[in-house]
C-alpha cells in the first residue's frame, strides 16, 4: 500500500514525466565530451534511464566489472515505478553487452537509486559531469505534503519551480570544475522569476552550445498529455561550463541567440509601459451597451477580442469608472446586484472600487500604442483616446506621434529582439511582457532627434 508520500510523488512524476528521444541525449553527451572529458557521470532524475544507459553505452567496460559501471555511471529517480523502468534499460543493455544477469541486476540496482535529489542527502564533489532532463513544474502545482517539505529545504531563489530547484542542486553537488549539460524548458533562461537563479549560477558558469530544438521529435512521452502529442514546453539543449569560455549568464534574460548590436536605446528611455486592469467578469464593472447607467460614468474599453486585423472595432462593452468618492446610487445599485459573481482574488473593501483601479492612470486623453501580451508577433495597435484598454494588455506611452512608436516596434531589428526574448506558448504564439518591451533597444533613426518617416 503506497503512503502519502508516495502518492504525491506518483502525481509529480504524472505531470513531469517527459522523456528525452536518444538522438537528443547522444547531442547532449557529444558536447559535454563523455567520457573523454568526464571520469563520472550523474543523472539527477534518472526518469526510465535513457541517459544512463546512453553513458554508460559510450564506456568501455570490462564484462561483469559491476564496481566500475556504477562507480562511473549513477542516477537519482523517486518515482518507484520509473526506478523500476530505468533498471530493467540498464540491466538489459548490460546483458547485451554479454554480462551475465546477476551482475548486470547487481549493477543496475546499484546505478539507479531510488532517491529524491532534493529533498534528500547527497554526496557533494563526486561527480564531474551531470546530464540531464530535469523536470519542471511550478511550485504552487506540488501536493501540499511534499510542498511543505520541499519549501524547507529548497532556498527561495530556486523554489519557484522544480527546474529551478534541481539546477540549483546540480551546481551545489557537481565539481567545481564539473560541467552541466541540460535538456530543459527554456523558460529559466528569459523569466524574471528566476533572474536571481541565473545571477547565482552565473558567478560559477557560462553557457556553452545552447541550441534550441523541437518539442515533437525531443520528447516521446509529453507530460499528461495523450500520447503522441507535442509537449506543452519549448526546450533547449545547453552546456553550463566553468571555463569562461561561454556566454556569461546573469540575471538579465538569456537571449538563445546573441543579437546583432542596435545603435540606439531602449524603449524604457523613450516611453512608459503601462499594464492595462483587469476588471473581472462581464456584467459588474464591464458592462454592455443597454446598461441603463449613467454615460458620464462610462468608459468605453478595448479587450483582447476588439483587435481586429491590426486595428480596434468600435467599441462593444464599458467600463464603470469609479473613484473614492461614492458613486450615484444607479451604480452602487447594480453593484451591490451584480458583486456576488466576483471572485474572492477580485474584491475590494469599498465595494464600488474595482479589482485593480485605472481612474488617473487610464485611459488617456490622446492616443497611444495597445500591445497584445499574446500574439504570433509583436505588434503595435493604435488605442483612440479616451479608450480603456483592459485584461492586461500593454499599453505604450510617450509623447511621440503614435505612428513613430509603432513604427519602432515594427523594425526588424525590434522585432527580432523581441522573438529572441518572448517565451513560446502554444500553436505559434508567444508571450509578451512589460519587462521585454522596456528592454527592446530602439535604432537610433526613429528616435526623436531624427526626422519621422
Amino acid at each position: 500500500m503506497l503512503d502519502q508520500r508516495q502518492i504525491d510523488i506518483a502525481a509529480i512524476h504524472q505531470a513531469t514525466g517527459i522523456y528525452t528521444a536518444v538522438p537528443e541525449i547522444e547531442a547532449l553527451l557529444d558536447q559535454l565530451g563523455w567520457p573523454e572529458q568526464g571520469r563520472r557521470l550523474l543523472d539527477p532524475g534518472a526518469g526510465n534511464g535513457g541517459f544512463l544507459v546512453a553513458a554508460l553505452r559510450r564506456l568501455d567496460l570490462d564484462v561483469d566489472d559491476v564496481e566500475e559501471a556504477a562507480r562511473r555511471v549513477h542516477g537519482y529517480e523517486f518515482y518507484r515505478e520509473a526506478v523500476a523502468d530505468a533498471r530493467r534499460a540498464v540491466s538489459a543493455h548490460l546483458r547485451e553487452r554479454g554480462w551475465g544477469s546477476p551482475a548486470a541486476r547487481r549493477a543496475a540496482n546499484e546505478i539507479v537509486e531510488d532517491h529524491d535529489f532534493l529533498l534528500s542527502p547527497v554526496p557533494v564533489g563526486i561527480w564531474d559531469v551531470i546530464a540531464a532532463n530535469p523536470p519542471y513544474w511550478r511550485l504552487a502545482n506540488l501536493p501540499a505534503g511534499y510542498r511543505i517539505d520541499y519549501e524547507a529545504v529548497v532556498a527561495a531563489h530556486a523554489r519557484a519551480d522544480l527546474l529551478y530547484a534541481y539546477l540549483d542542486r546540480s551546481a551545489d553537488v557537481v565539481t567545481r570544475d564539473g560541467h552541466i549539460g541540460l535538456i530543459t524548458a527554456d523558460r529559466w533562461l528569459l523569466n524574471s522569476g528566476s533572474s536571481e537563479l541565473r545571477r547565482r549560477l552565473g558567478t560559477r558558469y557560462c553557457v556553452a552550445g545552447v541550441r534550441r530544438l523541437d518539442a515533437a521529435s525531443t520528447f516521446y512521452r509529453p507530460k499528461a498529455r495523450r500520447k503522441g502529442t507535442v509537449a506543452r514546453v519549448h526546450p533547449v539543449s545547453l552546456i553550463l561550463t566553468p571555463t569562461r569560455s561561454g556566454r556569461p549568464l546573469g540575471a538579465e534574460p538569456f537571449r538563445l541567440a546573441p543579437s546583432p548590436a542596435v545603435d540606439g536605446v531602449p524603449l524604457r528611455d523613450i516611453a512608459q509601459i503601462r499594464l492595462a486592469p483587469w476588471l473581472g467578469p462581464d456584467g459588474i464593472f464591464i458592462v454592455g451597451p443597454n446598461s441603463g447607467l449613467p454615460a458620464e460614468h462610462l468608459v468605453p474599453v478595448a479587450e483582447p477580442a476588439d483587435i481586429n486585423a491590426g486595428t480596434l472595432r468600435p467599441p462593444r462593452k464599458w467600463a464603470l469608472a469609479t473613484d473614492t468618492t461614492a458613486p450615484p446610487p444607479a451604480i452602487l445599485a447594480h453593484l451591490d446586484a451584480t458583486l456576488h459573481r466576483m471572485p474572492n482574488r477580485g474584491r475590494r473593501p469599498v465595494r464600488w472600487l474595482p479589482p485593480e483601479t485605472f481612474t488617473g492612470k487610464l485611459p488617456l486623453n490622446h492616443d497611444a500604442v495597445l500591445v497584445p501580451r499574446i500574439a504570433r508577433r509583436l505588434t503595435g495597435i493604435r488605442l483612440p483616446a479616451g479608450r480603456l484598454p483592459i485584461n492586461h494588455g500593454l499599453v505604450v506611452i510617450s509623447g511621440l506621434p503614435v505612428a513613430r512608436i509603432l513604427a519602432m516596434l515594427d523594425d526588424p531589428h525590434v522585432q527580432a529582439q523581441a522573438n529572441d526574448l518572448a517565451l513560446g506558448i502554444d500553436n505559434g504564439y508567444r508571450s509578451f511582457t512589460a519587462t521585454l518591451l522596456r528592454q527592446l533597444v530602439i535604432p537610433r533613426q526613429h528616435l526623436p532627434e531624427h526626422p519621422a518617416s
